[in-house]
């Protein structure tokens, strides 16, 4: 394969800010079709990078262009059908994130890559950040000692309900802030402090006044086989000028804070400062995005298994699932062992 023949399904802000750039960006890489239900802003795209076809309708597309892959950034309801299509088609899929609305429909979408012997790579981004790469290089090798407690949050400013559209809509989004802002953090928590085997959950949410009915704030804990916890804490609603992000891990022998990655560790009797150089002020998360799809298409050309697989998109969703479970219920929500 000399290149790797790609189709953008949804053309919105995450698309064209970093999506196709990274796509065109790629010497590997023909970026063959749009696909989106907008004629005007999908026809601009297809012109402005020289694409070779415009669709308003995915199946259309499967039907009559030669693409190897498809990279779908639509809202959230659309991801399992237009995947599981995909998929069945013969082609590997790349999807944003969150995988699905719900752990059911995200087992779909495994099952069928399976099936069909097809690649599906989730979109997250963040694990290619090199900062979060390093800290999950540190404790992987267990320069922090066991990890026992894990606190990270995504708290946006408030803004008017109105303007974020499909995403207040529990038909379209599945869910609010919690499945909105929830599932990236989990994933980059769990991913890189190495958590495994989760056991309980509980969660509380907040402000139900969306016009579909979703979250606005969330809060949860999530305990792991061993003892360590996962805290968690969301919001759209953060009476502040800018949003608020952080990570931090705590360790048996040492301790991480983002942002910026800081690391420090006992040893000999002191606190010392571990954290190595990076380099300079860099676009860390713009950045992130160039390496995701640069990974999607090296694991196609050269059959790698992807970072982010549809399996592991999977169990964070159970663990999504439960959280909304506890909140509903007002109880500590059990989880399934493992394969289960």
């Amino acid at each position: 394969m000399e290149k790797v023949r790609v189709a953008i399904v949804g053309a919105g802000h995450v698309a064209q800010v970093a999506h196709i750039p990274a796509y065109v960006s790629n010497p590997n890489v023909e970026l063959v079709a749009i696909v989106d239900e907008d004629p005007v802003k999908g026809k601009k795209l297809k012109n402005q990078y020289g694409c070779k076809s415009f669709f308003e309708d995915l199946t259309e597309m499967l039907n009559k262009e030669e693409v190897d892959a498809v990279d779908i950034c639509t809202p959230n309801y659309l991801h399992a059908p237009m995947a599981v299509a995909a998929l069945r088609s013969g082609r590997h899929v790349l999807c944003e994130k969150p995988l699905a609305r719900n752990a059911a429909e995200a087992k779909l979408m495994v099952d069928t890559a399976k099936k069909t012997g097809r690649y599906l790579m989730v979109a997250m981004n963040n694990r290619f950040r090199e900062d979060i790469r390093v800290l999950h290089t540190f404790i992987k090798r267990g320069e922090l000692g066991d990890v026992q407690i894990v606190k990270t949050g995504w708290l946006r400013r408030a803004e008017d309900w109105h303007s974020r559209g499909w995403f207040t809509e529990k038909g379209k989004s599945g869910g609010g802030a919690l499945l909105d802002l929830g599932i990236p953090i989990a994933d980059i928590a769990i991913w890189a402090a190495g958590l495994k085997d989760p056991t309980r959950v509980a969660c509380s949410v907040y402000g139900k006044t969306g016009r579909g009915g979703v979250e606005e704030s969330a809060c949860a804990m999530v305990h792991f086989a061993g003892g360590a916890c996962l805290i968690l804490e969301v919001s759209w609603n953060l009476k502040t000028p800018k949003d608020v992000t952080f990570l931090q891990v705590f360790g048996s022998k040492g301790g991480a804070v983002m942002h910026p990655l800081t690391i420090h560790k006992a040893m000999h009797g002191h606190l010392v400062n571990v954290t190595p150089e990076l380099g300079g002020k860099r676009q860390y998360y713009k950045e992130s995005y160039k390496q995701e799809i640069d990974h999607f298409i090296d694991c196609i050309l050269h059959k790698k298994t992807p970072l982010t697989t549809g399996e592991e998109a999977l169990a964070v969703l159970k663990v999504l699932d439960a959280m909304y479970e506890s909140a509903s219920t007002q109880k500590e929500v059990q989880l399934s062992p493992p394969g289960k």
